[in-house]
């Protein structure tokens, strides 16, 4: 082989990199610079081969792949044109190390916060939704080994199932952070680990799972302050009352269960709280429930703000179905351990970019973020980054204002207190279940085929 010849291979190689490079999620490589990737692995020390899957194309065609309406990685990848290298993108994801993904993930938290930080707190709080929930994958015995299945009446579930906690910004809807785990890890357990990652002084909104005087006393301890609904087996009326503050506002002291207190010698016997009777319609029905919380100061956290923070812990829910739903992390696609926690942080990175579009696209609209589609942004990112793929360097300001705008034309309908019933209206077709791996059954079956 000649030098001419050796040198156009190098040539050719070199323009099908910077095409993989350029041609991936173009509509918001703007907000996600390159530099910021390159210099995240370095920072990682993390080094590599000039290859044709440079870890930006890895990082950016893991987002795509939760943006893509498959959800897979394959469908991300024949989105942007290309239609072989599916078994060289697996070994790249492998290559590319976790720790990219969680510096990567704590970069974007910290660009979003810069961009009004008034705006992204209540009378000098943040506040935070927490709310729990699963993600399931494919049945591989590695999987089983790192994160179990879950055990019911009729026997174990047919596949692996991983528990994570999450953190969101109530005011921004970003993803703050996350805690998984094996599904046989408790979701308190989890909470508990993501409390020193939090802020002094952070707002934590929850319901009734994260309460208890335990966990008020934990969460103290920690510089947090919180708003949850009280649990439903405590008896308000056995409470000690400290201050009566206004009709179905009381500072009362609430006990802490010797059992709790044999465990951590450190809990006190008692924790002072604040507890607000509350109205709510819930699936439909009004009821009346109270609200514990640490914000002692009726003045400088009036009651009805307070309520009003409760109830918008249910953004938390919705967010979550975006991710697991519009986002496709409610089933994952990774086979290994490490790779699920990966596609994880991708999946999460991908909504907080879409999250940051819509505040961006808001904030020049003057416009509620809390009004505007997360699903149509999904869209629209998808269908703007393959015109900006082609378009020119000089046009690609002007192509993302013009996202922007489409972003802060679609808006959702006010629709307080909404109830639907969780039902389907069009039936699915039905199949038998395979209760076996597909590999068992191919060698059960091999004499039929």
């Amino acid at each position: 082989m000649n030098n001419k010849h050796i040198e156009w291979r190098q040539r050719k190689l070199e323009e099908f990199r910077q095409q993989l490079e350029s041609g991936q999620m173009n509509a918001v490589r703007e907000m996600l610079p390159d530099e910021v990737i390159k210099q995240i692995c370095k920072d990682c020390r993390y080094y590599f081969r000039t290859r044709l899957l440079t870890p930006l194309v890895t990082v950016f065609h893991m987002i795509s792949a939760g943006i893509s309406r498959e959800g897979s990685f394959r469908s991300a990848w024949h989105l942007n044109g290309q239609a072989e290298q599916s078994g060289s993108l697996a070994k790249a994801r492998m290559r590319l190390p976790l720790e990219v993904w969680e510096r990567l993930h704590l970069w974007m938290m910290k660009e979003v916060e810069k961009e009004d930080l008034a705006q992204v707190q209540w009378r000098g709080h943040r506040v935070i939704g927490i709310d729990g929930t699963c993600v399931s994958m494919s049945d591989t015995a590695e999987l089983f080994e790192c994160f179990g299945r879950r055990k019911g009446n009729y026997g174990y579930a047919r596949f692996p199932l991983a528990r994570a906690v999450m953190a969101f910004n109530l005011q921004t809807m970003i993803l703050m952070g996350h805690e998984v785990d094996g599904y046989t890890t408790g979701e308190n357990t989890l909470l508990r680990r993501h409390l020193p990652k939090l802020h002094r002084g952070d707002v934590l909104v929850m319901d009734r799972r994260y309460s208890g005087a335990n966990l008020y006393a934990e969460y103290q301890r920690t510089g947090l302050e919180f708003i949850t609904r009280i649990c439903g087996r405590l008896r308000v009326d056995k409470l000690k009352i400290v201050q009566t503050l206004d009709d179905g506002d009381l500072i009362v002291e609430m006990p802490v269960d010797v059992r709790h207190r044999c465990q951590d010698r450190t809990l006190p016997k008692v924790v002072q709280v604040r507890i607000i009777q509350t109205q709510a319609k819930i699936r439909g029905q009004r009821e009346t429930f109270w609200i514990v919380t640490s914000l002692l100061d009726p003045e400088q956290y009036p009651a009805h703000e307070i309520q009003a923070w409760y109830k918008k812990r249910w953004k938390v829910e919705g967010l979550i179905e975006e991710l697991k739903v519009w986002l496709g992390t409610d089933v994952l696609r990774s086979k290994t351990g490490e790779g699920v926690l990966k596609e994880i942080y991708a999946r999460i990175i991908g909504l907080n970019l879409m999250h940051w579009l819509i505040l961006k696209a808001a904030k020049k609209h003057d416009k509620s973020p809390e009004r505007l589609s997360v699903s149509a942004t999904l869209r629209l990112t998808a269908a703007q980054s393959l015109k900006m793929s082609t378009a020119p360097a000089w046009h690609l300001p002007e192509l993302f204002e013009q996202l922007l705008d489409r972003i802060a034309s679609s808006t959702v309908p006010y629709r307080p207190d909404r109830i639907e019933p969780r039902m389907v209206k069009r039936s699915h077709q039905h199949y038998a279940n395979l209760k076996i791996s597909r590999t068992e059954w191919r060698s059960l079956h091999a004499m039929a085929a």
